[in-house]
């Protein structure tokens, strides 16, 4: 038999039998054909049809792989079918496991079929993936040898197989894919690298590479970085990506979630970023959906705080940080003080965090242009709490820029710096550069196929420009809209505050007027207290609303809460004035607020509110020309508001004589092609309920501190109480009592009562 094969195997007649290569030695021979594989393995009697068909796929045809596992299994009573990938691993013995050993064609090749085999799945972006940390490894040069000739090599060999799925390239055979990826030792006269070092230097260099706006092959990227447990590679793709990695690749969240806890525990960037994996994987369980756009929309990422990282820019100074690091710290650390209404502090480490990234050392790189982007836009929506609306225009339109050029076809930041730089345009008042952001942002979030993430704001915003054009239909359909939009937190009071005035313009004045003093957002004490321009804003709307009501003893209390220096002040005692029909301190009121730094809206109510006493102290020319200058500032802010502040009879009179005046002309254009015509807007206005139903024609001025005491006895309150209250003794509190009632012609705190409600 031997001398017949020796016979055979130098038979110049027949087709030379080429020697074993290193793959036949080590896992048996290849069978083509599944009958030819049944042949040549034990047992196989035993394997039904489509059992014999699983063993031949994924074994890649190699027989003593297959009559191994079979064997094993049948000695210890496993089911031949057992698909069970742990038990399959116990089953396959050491010996199986391949070493690329020595200098040659074939180690190389089964360097790079281990490097196939580390990637999940097989696309063209895992070719080009593999093939580059081939380079990456550093492979000595065997008979030039490149990767793509050893490619070709290994499906020859059938260890690399066409795949017939939609998206895959090729596939490494299962028991094949196992077994290689056990190998730990290179020969390293073969390679600089071992599979798993060449494959993460190819993700992080190939993410490095990658254009901000590419997303083909981030998913390979990141499963590549998961199965080489190369964290550095998921902290790049967040410093780079941020939450746009969860639309880009679909295993983001799994990747993120897989980082192990003394990896996180070092690592601020990593914290951040499984934070958020763990918010959006809430989102993904709660609507039951995997799709991007959808979960991206849903989820409140700006409300993500990290306790643990709380602080510790501060209390650490000399902790070393990378600008990365450091810009993340400053943003999350913002964030949380923003969040508990501290904008103040906010201020303060949102400065600190800036004057430590400009002091770091020399040849440090900067944080990356996604985290100086994700800085400015808190910076952004922390001057926004502030009310300096100029600083706060400039930070989000550097945060827009940065989208679009870097990331036009990422939702994140693009989105919310459209929307928060729309809310900083009505805070000064811009309607123009407002209808432009959130008209970008409304058509951005159709063309990323999503909702806007920032929707509460959107509508919160878009009900107050309906309100500015008095369009009450489309009102209507806004606030049914916000009724079923998710909260926002930062918002705090501005929803509930334009939803009151939508109240008022129905003619429903007192709903308003509960609305906001039940609302748990609006809360008058902090916001009197608060030392912001933006509250000034939002406390003119509220005022005026409580003025509509008929609540001036809610419009003496909210003003005597306030603090003098708070920018709010003027416009609210302004209006106290007007009910109080006191000329000199509604103009001493009105004159702060125009020659203050607060924005065309604010100082076209103080302008109304000077029309308003001047008509009805019956100077009809100088409130003429002062409603003139009232339609000026409208035509800036794009917005009727000032004028429906006025009472019924002053707005009427003042409308009608002025409704050839070109100005009303520039307020309608104000509102873009096809807003709203001229006469539509003096309609709209002229058809307006009663908004503030005062009669400014008292013939005795009450001081402030009349004023408040007069308010404080039409109460329950005893003497006592009162004077408690204003810090006398009750004998004190009595002769300041005589002698208001001396001043207003009564005898008693009954009659004194009576007769201011008389008067209102």
């Amino acid at each position: 038999m031997t001398d017949d094969h020796t016979n055979r195997a130098v038979n110049p007649h027949e087709t030379a039998t080429p020697p074993p290569s290193t793959f036949d030695a080590q896992w048996g021979p290849r069978a083509y054909s599944e009958t030819e594989f049944a042949a040549a393995i034990e047992h196989s009697d035993v394997l039904s049809e489509s059992e014999l068909t699983q063993f031949f796929t994924c074994a890649g045809g190699r027989t003593r792989i297959a009559d191994i596992l079979l064997r094993a299994r049948l000695n210890a009573g496993v089911p031949v079918a057992d698909t069970d990938p742990d038990r399959i691993d116990a089953q396959l013995p050491p010996a199986l496991t391949p070493g690329v050993d020595g200098v040659s064609r074939e180690s190389a090749a089964l360097f790079l079929l281990t490097l196939f085999s580390w990637t999940s799945r097989i696309t063209s972006a895992a070719v080009d993936l593999v093939h580059a940390a081939y380079v990456a490894a550093d492979v000595t040069d065997t008979a030039n040898a490149t990767a793509e000739d050893l490619t070709s090599f290994l499906i020859d060999e059938g260890l690399l197989t066409i795949s017939t799925g939609p998206d895959e390239v090729f596939a490494v055979p299962a028991l094949i894919r196992m077994l290689v990826r056990r190998t730990t030792a290179i020969d390293p006269r073969l390679a600089g690298k071992n599979p798993r070092e060449a494959l993460g230097a190819a993700a992080a260099d190939t993410f490095g590479r990658m254009r901000a706006d590419e997303r083909s092959g981030l998913v390979e990227v990141v499963d590549v970085a998961v199965e080489t447990r190369n964290w550095h590679v998921l902290e790049r793709a967040w410093a780079r990506r941020s939450v746009n990695v969860f639309f880009d690749a679909s295993t983001a969240v799994e990747a993120y979630l897989s980082v192990p806890e003394d990896v996180i525990a070092t690592n601020p960037i990593l914290t951040l970023a499984r934070s958020a994996a763990r918010r959006i994987d809430s989102t993904r369980l709660r609507l039951r959906t995997d799709d991007g756009p959808t979960l991206l929309a849903a989820t409140d990422f700006d409300s993500i705080i990290v306790p643990e990282l709380h602080g510790l820019l501060r209390a650490e100074p000399a902790l070393p940080l990378s600008a990365d690091e450091v810009a993340v710290l400053t943003t999350l650390e913002a964030r949380t003080h923003r969040l508990n209404r501290e904008n103040r502090l906010a201020l303060d480490i949102l400065k600190a965090g800036r004057d430590r990234l400009r002091h770091l050392g020399e040849g440090h790189p900067g944080p990356t242009l996604m985290l100086q982007s994700e800085l400015n836009l808190e910076h952004g929506r922390n001057l926004i709490v502030a009310g300096r609306f100029p600083e706060a225009m400039s930070m989000l339109q550097r945060t827009v820029q940065f989208a679009e050029i870097y990331t036009p076809n990422s939702p994140h930041p693009l989105l919310s710096g459209l929307v928060e730089a729309a809310l900083a345009g009505m805070g000064h008042g811009h309607g123009s550069e407002i209808d432009r952001s959130l008209d970008r942002a409304r058509g951005a979030a159709s063309r990323f196929g999503m909702e806007l993430p920032d929707e509460r704001t959107a509508l919160s915003i878009e009900l107050m420009r309906s309100l500015d054009r008095l369009d009450l239909a489309a009102a209507e359909q806004i606030v049914s809209a916000l009724d079923t939009a998710r909260p926002t937190e930062h918002l705090g009071p501005l929803p509930d505050v334009v939803r009151s005035l939508h109240y008022v313009f129905q003619g429903r004045a007192s709903i308003a007027a509960k609305l906001l003093t039940e609302s748990t957002q609006v809360g008058f004490l902090p916001m009197a207290d608060a030392q912001s321009t933006r509250f000034s804003g939002i406390l003119n709307i509220a005022s005026s609303v409580l003025a509509a009501a008929g609540e001036t003893k809610a419009l003496q209390n909210l003003g005597d809460r306030m603090n003098p220096q708070n920018p709010g002040y003027s416009i609210v005692k302004a209006r106290q004035a007007l009910v109080f029909g006191q000329h000199d301190e509604l103009w001493s009121a009105t004159g702060q607020a125009l020659s203050g730094d607060q924005g065309p809206r604010l100082k076209s109510s103080a302008m109304a509110l000077r029309a308003d006493i001047l008509h009805h102290e019956g100077r009809a020319d100088e409130a003429l020309e002062t409603f003139v200058h009232v339609l000026d500032y409208c035509s800036i802010t794009s917005s009727v508001l000032a004028i429906t502040q006025l009472t019924r009879e002053a707005r009427h009179a003042l409308v009608h004589e002025s409704a050839e005046h070109p100005m009303w002309e520039a307020v309608a254009r104000s509102f873009g092609p096809g807003g709203v015509r001229a006469a539509e807007l003096r309609r709209r206005l002229l058809e307006l309920p009663e908004t503030s139903p005062v009669a400014p024609d008292f013939q005795t001025d009450l001081t402030p501190a009349e004023q408040s005491l007069l308010f404080a006895i039409d109460s329950s309150k005893s003497i006592a109480q009162i004077a408690r209250e204003f810090g006398v003794v009750s004998g004190t509190l009595k002769n300041r009592l005589s002698a208001l009632y001396r001043k207003l012609g009564v005898r008693s705190r009954a009659e004194a009562v009576a007769h201011v409600h008389r008067q209102r």
